[in-house]
């Protein structure tokens, strides 16, 4: 009676042309391996990823002592899957860092990188990749200084759908046909809570007041819309005699590949510092080992241009600027302008810089009396871009109790690794 139920009736056969090469038949059951191991090198034993040498899984030595890669055949498996184990004791350092490239191209001849995971050594790895091409190599790069040994294996899998990794800032390709659900706390206010390795915000603040001079207001204007001076050395000064210690000074700098990174600088009183190692375009932060007494200037070498200036008694950079490096990209989520002004009719400007291009995203007025704007844009930055505000048009005559506050919040998430062959 079994046999005739509806239920078996409707339930649905496979058609054989569908079945792998690991299907077996028994009878009037199907039975099939969705999962395959390409080729006898897919899972091999310690082994030895030397330094600054890739080590490709898929590959061969020739007659001629050459290496020959011999990338497998994918087009009829939608997921690569890569197990790495590297608990190699008395081997690998704790903690050093391996690149895993997964290569996939049209033909064995033209392949490219399409997707490159850092994972540490002393641990377990497992990634599911999904299929983009006809044919696929999976490449280790080690970086490091000493060798690393690892076993692994690969596997193609023909029936699973591609499960994403759980990162929620990966994106997800519409042609890579999967389920996807996010449950998840808000995104934003985990950053804020610093729960994500690869994403902060930044909180970037300027201001001017009383006897602060317009060309210190808006220093980045000197550099970001002067063409003819694009990368150059700075120094660090203060009008007072008692400011003796190194700060560290932040910014976008022609390092490749993040083009962002920090130079101790000296100030020693009102003697002109020694000019940083690094050429800055912009510099976005700067932190101070105690409270600055006097007024403190970073200047362009050989010149009196100001790019950023810090307040006596401030102890921190006084211009509204964010830089978002090269393997990064950002959300400018709030821009907030307060204060009290006098006898002003001018304007703040927020301005967008990439490349030779740059324009104004956003500007509010700057009127007698109490000012208290918000925006809240969600407003997508770039990569290697830099967004500040600037002032327009202000009276910068003494008028006392007259101070504005220019804060930019803006939230920035890599996008690929350091070590990423396509940053």
């Amino acid at each position: 009676m079994a046999s005739k139920s509806r239920y078996f009736s409707a339930y649905p056969t496979i058609n054989q042309g569908y079945l792998s090469g690991g299907t077996g038949r028994d009878k009037k059951s199907y039975t099939f391996e969705d999962i395959v191991s390409p080729t006898k090198d897919s899972s091999t034993t310690n082994v030895i990823i030397q330094p600054n040498i890739n080590h490709n899984v898929f590959s061969k030595i020739n007659s001629a002592s050459v290496e020959e890669l011999t990338p497998i055949q994918t087009q009829n498996f939608n997921v690569i899957r890569v197990s790495v184990d590297t608990n190699y004791f008395g081997f690998n350092n704790i903690s050093d860092e391996l690149f895993i490239d997964v290569l996939q191209g049209h033909s064995p001849d033209n392949m490219a990188v399409s997707y490159t995971t850092p994972i540490e050594t002393m641990s377990t790895f497992f990634r599911s990749y999904p299929v983009k091409n006809n044919f696929c190599n999976i490449q280790f790069r080690n970086e490091t200084s000493s060798n690393i040994h690892l076993d692994c294996d690969v596997t193609l899998s023909k029936f699973s759908q591609f499960n994403p990794p759980s990162q929620l800032g990966d994106l997800v390709d519409f042609k890579e046909m999967t389920n996807l659900s996010r449950l998840a706390n808000e995104y934003y206010d985990d950053v804020s809570r610093n729960l994500y390795e690869n994403a902060d915000i930044n909180n970037s603040n300027g201001f001017f007041k009383n006897n602060i001079t317009q060309t210190q207001i808006i220093a980045p204007v000197t550099i970001l819309e002067n063409t003819a001076n694009v990368y150059t050395e700075v120094f660090g000064v203060s009008d007072s005699a008692l400011d003796g210690f190194e700060m560290v000074v932040s910014g976008q700098t022609d390092i490749v590949p993040s083009g962002r990174i920090k130079n101790g600088i000296q100030i020693t009183g009102t003697t002109n510092g020694t000019a940083s190692i690094n050429r800055y375009k912009y510099i976005d932060t700067i932190e101070l080992p105690q409270i600055n007494t006097g007024n403190i200037t970073i200047q362009k070498n050989g010149t009196s241009d100001i790019v950023a200036f810090i307040p006596a008694d401030n102890g921190s950079l006084s211009s509204p600027i964010t830089y978002i490096n090269k393997i990064e990209e950002g959300v400018l989520k709030e821009v907030r302008v307060a204060g009290l002004t006098s006898i002003q009719n001018g304007s703040i400007e927020v301005r967008l810089n990439q490349g030779n291009n740059t324009k104004t995203i956003w500007q509010t007025g700057v009127l007698d009396g109490d000012i208290r704007n918000v925006w809240q844009p969600d407003y997508k930055l770039p990569s290697d871009s830099t967004v500040y505000a600037i002032v327009r048009d202000v009276d910068t005559t003494t008028h006392l109790g007259q101070r504005l506050d220019v804060s930019l919040k803006v939230l920035k998430y890599k996008i690929k690794p350091v070590g990423s062959l396509s940053s």
